[in-house]
């Protein structure tokens, strides 16, 4: 990292870190003389573990003077007697410079102990939410796509020159289709508004239910009884006219 410190850490959400100017420094000191930089990358990595060690004192006395030099064994004291052992014991781990003593993040599994679990779970949770919102929002790209292929074949004013093609054939049933989808009025002529019937006949169009319905014509002199697997048969097979159409090249 090499910018570990309080000013370039943003809190997203409520359990969301993540760490701002990373690689701001490999950039204002790179040095390309050096014959091999990649060696100084486990020093780095010591420095990154020591910063860690000075930010988590900091947070835990609630102020960036408990870092300083001066301060520290002042600092120290305080979260012996205010935090866990596993806290303290954490901190001076990571501040302790031994130059025998290579520290690794793996090292520090042990000292947060079961607190590890808590978050593990919290992430699992998490992600489960987020899946969970995910499926619904595909459920609505698929019925979408559903409703802008009818949109696009519906009442098209004309398709090759032909200014019937939406009212003749299988553009016909689909218009029909449309009329029993959104259109639907009460007994008294009032307009009939129910979601579930959209989602529920949407779902079943683009399962290729074989239930059938029946189809009424807007002067009520045409009836038709179909399948939903006709029914996306027929959108198949329009689509692919209007697609065609639209990517035929002179």
């Amino acid at each position: 990292c090499r910018t570990l410190d309080p000013s370039k850490i943003l809190l997203a959400g409520k359990s969301r870190i993540r760490l701002g100017c990373l690689a701001i420094a490999d950039v204002l000191t790179f040095d390309a003389t050096a014959p091999n930089p990649l060696h100084l990358i486990p020093h780095y990595q010591q420095d990154d573990l020591t910063a860690l060690g000075k930010l988590v004192l900091a947070l835990a006395c609630r102020s960036l003077i408990a870092v300083q030099r001066e301060n520290v064994q002042t600092s120290l004291d305080l979260v012996a007697r205010s935090y866990s052992t596993d806290l303290r014991n954490l901190i001076m781990y990571l501040l302790t410079n031994q130059q025998q003593q290579h520290k690794t993040v793996t090292d520090l599994m042990p000292m947060i102990g079961a607190r590890f679990y808590t978050q593990l779970d919290a992430v699992q949770i998490r992600a489960d939410v987020l899946e969970d919102e995910l499926s619904k929002e595909m459920e609505n790209g698929r019925l979408c796509r559903l409703l802008v292929k009818l949109g696009t074949i519906n009442e098209r004013p004309e398709l090759s020159l032909d200014p019937t093609w939406s009212e003749t054939g299988d553009r016909y049933m689909l218009k029909l289709f449309r009329d029993y989808l959104l259109h639907q009025v009460s007994e008294d002529g009032r307009p009939w508004l129910d979601m579930a019937h959209v989602v529920q006949c949407l779902n079943k169009f683009d399962a290729g239910s074989p239930e059938k319905i029946c189809l009424m014509s807007r002067d009520e002199q045409s009836i038709l009884v179909v399948s939903y697997a006709e029914l996306k048969h027929c959108l198949e097979l329009s689509f692919e006219e209007v697609l065609s159409a639209a990517t035929k090249t002179e």
